[in-house]
């Protein structure tokens, strides 16, 4: 049962008051010229009546629980279409021959789909394909790099919100100074091999209190496509 605000002698009176309007909802009905005296005071200053009081609240409850059901729509909807992306996200990566492609369908589809202003892939194994030996997204047993995104390796879902700068200076190079904010996901399920990250400019766009279902389970659609790739696993 709640609690009536108050302090002093009085509260606790006024505390069962309350209680026995709770216990007596008709008490108004059965003392009309109880209901007919009483009147409610007003944020601006001026009274009203106990029924323009409570219609008053209602119509704010209502207004209340239509901002909050248009949310909840809102948010399915989106949802629904973050779904589909990354299901045609997925049947692309699948589809792709090489690793250049998966690389390529990767970064394009993240900018152009799904709005990250900065896309990029670390790995700390080397390419079962020497042609790729000399691509940035190698580093290959670089245990200093390594070290660098040991919290996002560590970790058992993304990691959301400002990156270190040795880390920007790793992914971005010289512009790293343009990211406000990350995704970092660990990429590997059993043993990671490496992370993939999602840069915006925005520094809100990313944060420690976000969800994170979808980024996980882009990171776990990528290790997939990217495993069979590497030398050595």
């Amino acid at each position: 049962m709640g609690k009536v605000k108050g302090t002093g002698p009085d509260a606790h009176v006024e505390q069962r008051i309350a209680d026995y309007l709770r216990a007596h909802p008709d008490f108004f009905i059965r003392h009309p010229e109880v209901t007919a005296r009483l009147e409610i005071p007003h944020a601006c200053g001026d009274a009203v009546s106990l029924v323009e009081y409570q219609v008053s609240v209602l119509r704010d409850q209502n207004h209340q629980l239509r901002r909050r059901l248009q949310d909840l729509v809102n948010n399915a909807r989106d949802n629904e279409e973050l779904s589909h992306r990354l299901q045609r996200l997925t049947l692309a990566l699948v589809d792709c021959q090489e690793l250049g492609e998966v690389f390529s369908t990767l970064y394009e589809a993240l900018r152009e789909s799904f709005g990250a202003d900065k896309v990029a892939v670390r790995l700390f194994a080397g390419p079962r394909d020497e042609v790729y030996a000399g691509f940035a997204e190698f580093l290959g047993a670089d245990d200093a790099a390594r070290r660098i995104f040991e919290n996002v390796l560590r970790a058992n879902n993304p990691v959301c919100g400002r990156l270190k700068q040795a880390q920007l200076e790793l992914l971005f190079g010289d512009e790293a100074g343009g990211i406000g904010s990350g995704a970092l996901m660990p990429l590997g399920v059993v043993e990671r091999f490496g992370v993939l990250v999602i840069g915006s400019r925005d520094e809100t766009r990313f944060h420690p209190g976000m969800g994170t279902s979808f980024l996980r389970q882009l990171g776990e659609i990528a290790s997939h496509v990217i495993r069979p790739h590497l030398a050595g696993l």
